[in-house]
C-alpha cells in the first residue's frame, strides 16, 4: 500500500504531496529488480527535496 508524504524542495521551496511505495514494497520490486524511482519535484523537477513542510 502506498503512503501519501509531504515534501519541500530544496531548490525552489515548493510544498507538495506526493505518493510513495512503502518500505515493504520498495523491498519487494527491489528483490523482483523492478525499478523505483526518486521523487522529484513538479515544478523544477529536481530531486533535492526533504520530508515535511517545516
Amino acid at each position: 500500500m502506498t503512503d501519501t508524504v509531504r515534501f519541500r524542495c530544496n531548490n525552489c521551496g515548493r510544498r507538495f504531496e506526493t505518493e510513495v511505495l512503502s518500505e515493504a514494497e520498495q523491498r519487494e520490486a527491489r528483490l523482483r529488480d523492478r525499478p523505483t524511482f526518486a521523487v522529484q519535484c513538479p515544478e523544477c523537477k529536481r530531486t533535492d527535496i526533504r520530508r515535511g513542510w517545516e
